[in-house]
């Protein structure tokens, strides 16, 4: 515990104040601009919630798109540090309210910033170069606990090496999905030729494998963390021009300059000559509990992202297929869906059925994922029985037929369409109505759906 309270020069913390309320200025106003917002937000009259929190709902109207901009607005608080604690607490508020509000557009870098931010609420980054202090001079430190720094260390370090982890399967290792994904952009200016080629596609399969094990461990490593760290900004260069994923890449390069040393970063970015030893007799201005607590947190917060990410190695079934355990477990870009799914619904009393068509509610993005999550189905199944119950249909039951390809192998059912969706309630773990995934000759429960089909029609 003493080590963790060490203190350390507070230059870390103030660089990546600085760097992540710039980029999430530039994620406000971007997100805006090109109409992201609109797209997830405003566009669609049904939304996704996550089950259990189904009463987060977005704003109506254009409320979304001014949520966005004033948490870029809060952003750019963050950057100068003004009103830090006040800015940086309802950033993560916000930022939360519309992560959570919607997940048909569920990203892990989103995930990651939403634990970020509340991660900046706790840290004195407000207390060296900010407009806090020089409206309130004594805030000024130049020291901070070194769990501050090694938070963000180990929290990167899981986020890497999970995603690692999560690789090591056979479909990843036999370059099914990369295979897929490069296909699609042979179109790209200058290096879309070069992307779908044998070398191309197992560089990026085996060698995704390798740097995300293995890149956080050389990032500590002082022989191999510069090496690793040019490494890792071309790799994630790489993702931002191939994959377009926003502003994660940006913030992990600025994230990987945490590994580097206190003094190195006050060096580099703020040209300040510290040393170490002179930092050991400058006084932490918390109180002696206030440390102490920190240093808790540092300890149950990192356990927990150690161990809840693992949870789909206890819930049978393929997690690439079943999705139970895939979201907030650095889970990234692993697998390739494609498929459709409609609905039957029908009156109990009357025996009437009638087809219906997701189209007809969702908007183009909720249909592109609606067919790949079984959970998403499942509310679906739930929004048309409360529909057709406004209807009048007194005992409406609804019946959802799938059809999925996982990573390039044929389409089967993904959910039992035998079974009304509308009478069941929603539980955790592995569900009797999610398929497992198909085998290369079939489950004998695919073969008798199929069966079943070719018999009705």
């Amino acid at each position: 515990m003493q080590q963790l309270l060490k203190p350390i020069s507070i230059y870390p913390l103030v660089y990546f104040r600085i760097l992540f309320g710039l980029l999430m200025f530039c994620e406000g106003v971007g997100a805006v601009l090109i109409g992201w917002v609109q797209d997830h937000y405003v566009a669609p009259s049904y939304h996704f919630g996550y089950i259990g929190l189904e009463w987060i709902k977005p704003l109506p109207g254009s409320g979304m798109v001014y949520l966005y901009l004033l948490m870029a607005m809060l952003g750019a608080m963050i950057m100068v540090g003004w009103r830090y604690k006040i800015s940086s607490f309802i950033f993560f508020l916000l930022f939360g309210y519309s992560f959570f509000s919607e997940k048909t557009h569920y990203l892990n870098h989103h995930y990651l910033i939403f634990l970020v931010s509340g991660l900046m609420v706790l840290l004195p980054a407000h207390r060296k170069l900010s407009l806090d202090v020089r409206r309130q001079p004594d805030l000024e430190n130049d020291v901070a606990p070194q769990w501050t720094l090694w938070l963000f260390r180990v929290q990167l370090l899981i986020v890497y090496f999970y995603a690692g982890i999560a690789k090591i399967q056979p479909d990843w290792m036999a370059a099914k999905s990369v295979s897929i994904w490069m296909s699609h952009k042979t179109h790209y200016y200058i290096i879309g030729p070069y992307l779908n080629t044998p070398f191309m596609i197992w560089m990026i399969s085996w060698g995704g494998v390798v740097f995300d094990l293995l890149i956080g461990f050389a990032l500590l490593w002082p022989r191999t963390r510069m090496a690793a760290f040019w490494l890792a900004f071309a790799f994630h260069i790489f993702n931002s021009a191939v994959f377009h994923v926003g502003v994660f890449p940006y913030f992990m390069i600025a994230a990987n300059v945490l590994f580097f040393t206190p003094e190195q970063i006050a060096r580099w970015f703020f040209r300040k000559e510290i040393s170490p030893v002179s930092l050991e007799s400058q006084p932490l201005k918390q109180p002696t509990w206030q440390r102490r607590l920190g240093v808790q947190f540092f300890i149950l917060y990192l356990g927990w992202q150690l161990l809840f990410p693992l949870r789909h190695f206890f819930i049978p079934g393929d997690v690439n297929w079943t999705e139970e355990g895939h979201r907030f477990s650095w889970r990234m870009m692993l697998r390739t869906k494609s498929g459709n799914v409609y609905f039957t619904v029908r009156d109990a009393a009357t025996q009437r059925s009638e087809i219906v068509w997701p189209k007809v509610y969702l908007v183009k993005e909720q249909l592109k994922e609606l067919h790949k999550h079984p959970d998403m189905i499942w509310q679906f199944a739930q929004f048309l029985k409360e529909e057709y119950k406004k209807q009048g249909m007194v005992s409406p039951e609804v019946y959802a037929h799938s059809s999925l390809s996982l990573n390039g192998y044929p389409r089967y059912p993904i959910v039992d369409p035998t079974v009304d969706l509308a009478a069941l309630p929603y539980t955790w773990g592995a569900k009797n109505w999610v398929t497992p995934r198909p085998v290369a000759d079939g489950w004998p429960w695919v073969k008798r759906v199929l069966s079943e089909a070719e018999t009705k029609e």
